[in-house]
């Protein structure tokens, strides 16, 4: 599901709400006409899925897909939670669906927080704005769910984007993931079939040219703020990577 196929797309219903117990909902005798998105904030939730019986606990959602069957069941136990409902003008295609365990974190809050507000809004872009937050959520959630990126090369290249100042030394890495350097140099290699070393350099390269286009910062700033203490370093290592030099790739892309 992209950007285009949201175009075809109505949001139908969105409730986030906290209810002193879980009420029942039944559609286990018909097909789901639209798609239903739920996540768990506090309590518990409980639900048939296609004949499967799943406990939502806090952090945890399901997202049900048009065509599917579901009953959800009362309980006494409060519970906030929120829910989405989309209608769709024709077949899409999703990654993920059912049962989403752990998938609530502080950026999914945040977008939920969005379609609140704008979603009591009388704004002619009320749509719009509603499913450009569904859809950084659900895009989050395929990231969290589809990924099978080792977690030792996916700690490494965030410790990596949230430092490229500062040192990157190897013995810095490795100390920062609690591993051996020979072996964090080998992992990382054979899961990603680029060196570390070459992977930091393309990391600070791309970082600059980010900065390049969004501000007007001298490109020796940009440069000691990408972690390339030496200029021409900074040179040499940019043109390597992009073909062109920094001064041209400014050029280029700020007209």
């Amino acid at each position: 599901m992209d950007l285009m196929d949201m175009q075809s797309v109505d949001i139908s219903y969105f409730n986030y709400t906290k209810r002193t117990g879980g009420f029942r909902m039944s559609d286990g005798d018909r097909p789901m006409t639209i798609l239903d998105l739920t996540f768990c904030i506090e309590g518990e939730m409980r639900y048939l899925y296609n004949g499967k019986k799943i406990v939502l606990r806090p952090g945890d959602g399901i997202l049900i897909p048009p065509g599917s069957y579901r009953e959800r069941y009362e309980t006494d136990i409060p519970t906030k939670y929120a829910s989405i409902n989309l209608i769709f003008k024709r077949d899409m295609v999703f990654e993920v669906s059912g049962y989403l365990p752990g998938v609530v974190n502080s950026n999914v809050l945040y977008f939920l927080d969005l379609i609140k507000k704008d979603y009591m809004t009388v704004s002619s872009k009320r749509n719009e704005k509603c499913l450009a937050s569904f859809l950084y959520i659900y895009n989050r959630i395929c990231e969290t769910v589809c990924n099978t990126e080792n977690h030792h090369v996916m700690a490494v290249k965030q410790f990596i984007s949230d430092n490229l100042s500062e040192n990157l030394s190897l013995e810095v890495i490795a100390n920062h993931v609690h591993l051996a350097p020979q072996y964090i140099c080998a992992l990382f290699k054979k899961e990603t079939g680029m060196t570390l070393t070459r992977f930091i350099l393309k990391a600070r390269v791309d970082h600059a040219k980010m900065l390049m286009i969004a501000t007007n910062a001298p490109i020796l700033d940009i440069a000691e703020s990408c972690g390339f203490s030496d200029y021409c370093y900074f040179s040499h290592s940019f043109k390597q990577v992009t073909g062109v030099s920094a001064r041209q790739f400014r050029s280029e892309n700020t007209k």
